[in-house]
């Protein structure tokens, strides 16, 4: 039995999808890949912008204006949280209250829109377990797993802050001991990468 697709006339498009893929890929940016050992804690975007899945997350210390459960895209070697999880909390929530039309996207250096948590919103928060990831260079097992804490997306596509890789770069790259890929790939593109922050250190390249 074939089935097919047709697009949906509606007054309203917005979440509307009219066309899909042939084929599923195996996983995305952010996407927990082992559901029967991972640590997942609730945390609080409060940077002004959306806040992408699938990025190296650490405690914001402006205790002043923010909760003290605040994170955002690490910065620095200090204060790691973990990495934020493709999934949502409370859907289209800003704080108590339910808005319409939250920002989900944010924009990286090279144009690239990417989904992710809106401002003042709760998120998920992978402190240890498996978890899909986007590596800016081809990895092997065994080999070093690092973060970038800065955008360094001119010089290596896709090196946004908050991604991976295991190349360093000196005052850009924070070097993850205890951490380990459990895939490998011939290219930039994504990577399975098991994580532990308890039992991890974090160095700056």
């Amino acid at each position: 039995m074939a089935v097919t697709f047709t697009n949906s006339i509606v007054a309203d498009p917005d979440g509307v999808q009219g066309s899909y893929p042939l084929d599923l890929t195996v996983g995305h940016e952010g996407m927990l890949a082992d559901l029967q050992a991972y640590v997942s804690r609730s945390y609080y975007n409060q940077t002004g912008a959306s806040i992408p899945f699938g990025r190296l997350l650490q405690s914001d210390t402006s205790v002043a204006t923010n909760d003290q459960y605040a994170v955002a895209v690490a910065a620095g070697a200090d204060g790691i949280v973990g990495i934020s999880i493709d999934s949502f909390t409370f859907e289209a929530a800003s704080k108590t209250a339910y808005t319409r039309n939250p920002s989900w996207i944010s924009t990286d250096a090279e144009g690239t829109e990417h989904v992710g948590y809106p401002d003042t919103q709760v998120l998920n928060v992978m402190s240890k377990g498996v978890i899909w990831v986007y590596t800016v260079e081809a990895v092997s097992m065994g080999d070093d797993v690092r973060a970038f804490v800065s955008d360094e997306s001119a010089g290596t596509p896709g090196a946004d802050a908050g991604r991976f890789g295991s190349t360093a770069a000196a005052g850009s790259t924070v070097l993850i001991g205890g951490a380990r890929w459990l895939s490998e790939t011939t290219e930039a593109g994504l990577a399975l990468l098991e994580l532990d922050i308890p039992a991890s250190t974090f160095t700056a390249d």
